[in-house]
């Protein structure tokens, strides 16, 4: 509650008053102890700066704002005094109406205020009619606290849309399982939806859906580095296991994006599902005006919990996946896609004709002989060099791009048919 001085003058009175309407604080004029100090030239407005947050500070962010409006509309106004008034809502207690047998369920719920009690919500009923009459009579109240059977069965049924849609987001990010196309599929038709409206049954009534619009775009500029860099740990983790530099390999800046994005919208979507499970309980339970936010933070940490798991899966998935790929490359398959990096089957063909290719391209590499009687395994070329992992010999070796040529390997041959699959 701010005293406020304004010139008198009529233009600049109604002025202040209309900018104090649309900003939704009430104002009136200073009684006479109020005013007490006030220039005679001087009018008083008393104004109630609503505010949402914590105690400290409460007084100097009002005082801000009203010198701020002040400045702005150039008022010829201060705020002279300032105290803190603290809101506490008048205690009710709801009452949900239970009709007897073979009356139509009315669907009402009486609000009295304490201690009126059973008695002055019938007497509620008794005198007003909304949406139809009523009787009394043949009704009777019990405490809206107290769960229904329809009430426990929709819980029920909520509970178990929450279970579902965090189980089909959970396949949905969990990479390189045969789960995960009926995991994307699911959370596109069922999981979405679901997330989008619990986070709008928590944000609608909650004053944090005024910072969602501008949070987002404040944390872009964060969070995208963020993301970035972990997908680079997840894919060095992989070209590392092959015994190949990860500088030597490129997949660009998105590549990267694509691959950190992965666990990070993991970590992200548990979160929100979290808190969205507690949107839909907080919708459907019997007694919505009890705010339990520690319901609120023990979902979002469940999530929280969930999400951290996924991020951390990439980590103990890529020696397992660079395994697989070992195995598919020895077997002359075409290895799966890990995290943006596509790992490809090719035969070394020499520029100049080698008398025994069975032997090998000696002095092409650093560190040995290149064979050419069946194919190898790389990234991609790094300058004018290219680094190639031996599906024989587990190793890794590099030679000049300029030696020989580099053509893909045709995964439909077998290797019973021709023992030198690339000549």
């Amino acid at each position: 509650m701010i005293l406020v001085e304004i010139a008198d003058d009529p233009n600049e009175t109604t002025l202040a008053e209309e900018l104090f309407a649309l900003r939704g604080w009430p104002a009136r004029p200073a009684e006479e102890p109020e005013r007490a100090g006030c220039p005679p030239e001087r009018v008083a407005r008393v104004v109630e700066v609503r505010l949402t947050g914590a105690r400290e500070g409460a007084v100097e962010r009002a005082l801000g704002l009203v010198d701020r409006l002040a400045v702005a509309a150039s008022l010829n106004m201060w705020a002279r005094d300032a105290v803190l008034l603290e809101h506490k809502p008048e205690r009710y207690t709801a009452w949900r109406v239970r009709p007897t047998p073979g009356v139509p369920q009315p669907g009402r719920v009486v609000r009295t205020v304490e201690p009126r009690g059973r008695a002055g919500a019938l007497a509620d009923l008794r005198t007003r009619e909304m949406a139809g009459h009523v009787h009394a009579s043949v009704v009777d109240l019990d405490p809206a606290d107290e769960l229904s059977t329809d009430v426990r069965n929709v819980l029920r049924g909520v509970n178990l849309g929450n279970a579902v849609a965090f189980l089909v987001a959970v396949l949905a990010i969990a990479p390189h399982t045969g789960w995960q196309p009926f995991g994307w599929s699911a959370s596109v038709l069922f999981g979405l939806p679901w997330l989008i409206g619990g986070l709008r049954h928590v944000l609608r009534d909650s004053p944090a859906r005024r910072a969602v619009l501008w949070a987002l775009p404040l944390a872009s500029p964060i969070l995208l580095p963020f993301v970035t860099w972990i997908g680079g740990l997840v894919q060095d983790g992989y070209i590392g296991s092959f015994g190949i530099p990860s500088d030597s390999v490129h997949v660009g800046t998105i590549g990267r994006l694509w691959a950190g994005a992965l666990p990070v919208t993991g970590v992200l979507y548990c979160v929100a599902f979290g808190v969205a499970a507690y949107g839909w309980n907080q919708r459907f339970h019997a007694n919505p005006d009890a705010q339990d936010w520690r319901n609120t933070a023990f979902a979002a940490v469940a999530g929280l919990f969930a999400g951290l798991v996924l991020v951390v899966t990439p980590f103990y998935l890529y020696p397992v996946a660079s395994t697989a790929a070992e195995t598919a490359a020895v077997r002359l398959q075409e290895p799966p896609p890990y995290y943006s990096l596509r790992p490809v089957l090719v035969c070394v063909r020499p520029v100049t004709p080698v008398a025994h290719p069975e032997r090998g391209f000696h002095g092409a590499s650093y560190g040995g002989t290149v064979p050419l009687t069946y194919p190898l395994l790389t990234f991609g070329p790094d300058g004018d060099r290219i680094w190639l992992w031996d599906p024989r010999s587990h190793q890794a070796f590099s030679m000049d791009l300029a030696d020989a040529t580099f053509n893909p390997f045709d995964t439909d041959f077998t290797s019973n048919d021709n023992p030198s699959p690339c000549l």
